[in-house]
């Protein structure tokens, strides 16, 4: 049992859409001595087992309060390393906020704070703090792709990076301390100069690791695509069609939209932010000045650009889109009988020609962006990243005192440190403020 377990906490846990049910979970010492209280069966509660009853307690109600399920799990073979019941009732409020009321009344149980059961889990030793945090970005997984990281950081990837990396480092010093320790003996040791190379194949794999980070963000916050062109080019009626609503204002008059709007779907498993932008054309009005400032700003911050056209507009390309990949569509087609070169779809929002062309191109484009990571590893929290920038930067001093030969004690020491750095992945070396911000941005009951 952890030291820092002095109390017992309780919580109500709701997976959302399970049939209507809640979870209210009770950790820490007092967890069975609590339950048995107010819980009633045919069968004693037995660790792992799900045991079927009913609540029952004067405080609860006059008769029976509810049917439920209570599994127990006895520490530290639970999920926080200490005795855990997790009660499984009815989803109704006034049945989750009576039996939360009731049982927060008991001796030494307090209510959990945001994320104490996953803080208790790593402090027990149950998680690392990779792990602790992969289970924030699981339950806040917007689609398959995010899902899928999340996922793979909760299995232990980025951990195993990190412990393979720090394996190699602790060889190294293992070698270096050797000499020191035996320096006044006529022992052989292998140079210093032998370590640059296992040392340069780790700032590599961090290299490729920090590589993934654009990407991770993109899991995040989904990839942004506006679509650009000209007032009265088509975009807002492909706004709507690409999301099967009408979401954007469409009328024959140009420079209807004067804002941006965005929407949310979904293509290869990723989250893509649409993004309607108002025409890019010079113009007198201020609030139309407003929206054509707005949508370069789109631009600036795209990883793909929809670039409109059509055959009453003329649709300029902006600087801004020198260095950002883009598809073109020419729209209206249904108005022409010639067709433009070089164009990368023809289109009509009106009859719907090109659009399955279109939905394809923007699968592909999606699929380019993807990055399989190292070892199924893609960074995708800002922590992680300067966490490794640190570590990469130091590597690099590692490698600039050998090359200036200067002595095992020192390099050691420069190793050490990178191993101090590598260890606030995984929590071995977090600071407690850096430990309190990550926990208190999860959810109670988790």
């Amino acid at each position: 049992m952890p030291p820092f377990v002095e109390d017992t906490i309780v919580a109500i846990s709701t997976p959302p859409g399970i049939g209507g049910l809640a979870v209210v979970r009770i950790s820490g010492s007092l967890a069975l001595e609590t339950i048995n209280q107010y819980f009633a069966s045919a069968q004693k509660l037995k660790p792992r087992y799900a045991t079927f009853g009913k609540l029952k307690h004067s405080s609860l109600s006059e008769g029976e309060f509810d049917d439920c399920v209570v599994t127990y799990f006895k520490g530290p073979h639970s999920v926080t390393g200490e005795d855990l019941v997790e009660i499984s009732i009815h989803g109704g409020a006034y049945l989750q906020q009576k039996l939360l009321e009731v049982l927060l009344r008991a001796p030494g149980l307090r209510a959990a704070s945001a994320g104490e059961f996953t803080f208790r889990s790593f402090l027990s030793g149950r998680i690392d703090l990779s792990r602790a945090e992969a289970v924030a970005d699981l339950i806040h997984a917007k689609d398959e792709a995010a899902h899928k990281n999340a996922r793979n950081q909760l299995l232990g990837n980025l951990r195993l990076l990190v412990d393979a990396m720090s394996e190699r480092l602790i060889h190294s010093l293992t070698i270096l301390e050797a000499e020191l320790d035996f320096s006044d003996q006529e022992i052989e040791f292998s140079p210093p100069q032998d370590l640059i190379g296992p040392l340069s194949e780790i700032q590599e794999t961090t290299n490729s690791l920090l590589e993934t980070y654009f990407y991770g963000r993109r899991l995040e916050e989904g990839i942004r695509i506006p679509l650009v062109g000209a007032p009265n080019s088509g975009k807002s009626s492909l706004f709507n069609l690409l999301l099967g609503e009408e979401r954007a204002i469409v009328t024959a008059q140009a420079g209807t939209t004067r804002d941006t709007i965005e929407k949310s779907i979904v293509i290869a498993g990723h989250s893509i932010v649409l993004v309607d932008t108002a025409g890019l054309r010079e113009t007198h009005s201020e609030a139309e000045l407003s929206g054509v400032d707005r949508s370069l700003d789109e631009i600036d911050s795209a990883d793909l650009v929809i670039l409109v056209h059509a055959p009453d507009t003329e649709t300029s390309v902006p600087d801004e889109l020198i260095h950002t990949p883009q598809i073109t569509v020419y729209n209206k087609i249904d108005l022409v009988s010639a067709r433009p070169e070089n164009m990368d779809i023809y289109l009509s929002c009106t009859t719907g020609e090109g659009f399955e062309l279109l939905k394809k191109r923007l699968y592909s484009q999606v699929v380019n962006m993807v990055n399989v990571g190292v070892g199924g590893v893609v960074l995708s929290r800002e922590r992680h990243r300067d966490v490794f920038i640190r570590f990469k930067d130091q590597i690099t001093v590692c490698i600039t005192s050998i090359q200036n030969q200067l002595g095992p004690e020192y390099i050691a020491s420069d190793l050490r440190q990178a191993l101090d750095i590598l260890g606030e992945i995984t929590g071995k070396t977090t600071p407690d403020d850096i430990l309190n911000q990550i926990f208190s941005g999860f959810c109670v009951g988790k």
